[in-house]
């Protein structure tokens, strides 16, 4: 089976440049050194608190879990120079938008790199052993005849947040990655997974994958869409990714 994932040049340079940035280079480095619990704590944090005020006064974050709040006092409180490095960047990060609604959702996109950037590093290093393997970001989907870029239009969704194939193996596997799931409006990208999913004859396994809970994400999928069925798409929540 002829599968690839081109990527378009713009849209390099552009991801490029944003994850140049000094805060958001920093906390990448960060969430990228730790798992389990750790990470844990850390996206969590990057999860839930969404504003400059939320940073301030953690404990204000109703949806934060306390056992993260517990951990983020005592680091603290020890001076632990990797939390107070994350926190420092995180913060010079949210306070460099505006708290308007508009900036706001600026910092969103930008919050959304680290869900993103830090599962297409972990499925690098599953697929680094296989030589011809690809493993690409902000792609278009080719799976033998069948082109995203030519037989979707933009609002269907041409483009998958990571895609990866051995072809030895003749198996893959592609991303949709958020900070939060919040797709009420975007049930066509859950359809986009399901149809690669299809035109590949199952050999791509398709993905959800966020920072939050699973059960937040399953309630929240639920909720929006009753009665459709997920199950053929894998939901990868806090707790999947960090022991990815």
């Amino acid at each position: 089976m002829r599968v690839d994932f081109p990527v378009d040049e713009r849209s390099e340079k552009f991801l490029r440049e944003l994850e140049s940035d000094v805060d958001v280079t920093a906390i990448n480095t960060i969430l990228l050194s730790k798992r389990g619990e750790d990470f844990y704590n850390y996206a969590s944090i990057i999860c839930f608190c969404f504003k400059e005020k939320d940073l301030i006064d953690l404990d204000s974050v109703e949806t934060l879990p306390e056992k993260v709040k517990i951990w983020a006092k005592k680091k603290m409180l020890e001076n632990d120079p990797t939390f107070l490095e994350f926190f420092k960047h995180l913060f010079s990060l949210y306070s460099s938008f505006s708290q308007t609604e508009e900036g706001l959702s600026i910092l969103g996109k930008r919050r959304s790199l680290f869900p993103e950037i830090y599962v297409f590093q972990r499925v690098k290093e599953v697929y680094a052993y296989r030589l011809k393997s690809i493993v690409r970001r902000d792609c278009y989907v080719v799976i033998e005849d069948w082109n995203t870029r030519r037989d979707r239009t933009r609002e269907e969704g041409q483009k998958i947040d990571i895609g990866a194939w051995d072809p030895e193996k003749e198996s893959g596997q592609c991303y949709e990655c958020k900070v939060k799931f919040y797709l009420k409006e975007k049930e066509h990208q859950l359809q986009f997974l399901e149809d690669i999913r299809e035109h590949s004859q199952g050999k791509i396994d398709v993905f959800l994958a966020s920072f939050a809970p699973k059960k937040v994400i399953l309630r929240q999928l639920m909720s929006f869409f009753p009665g459709r069925e997920l199950n053929k798409i894998n939901i990868f929540g806090i707790d999947e990714l960090k022991n990815l």
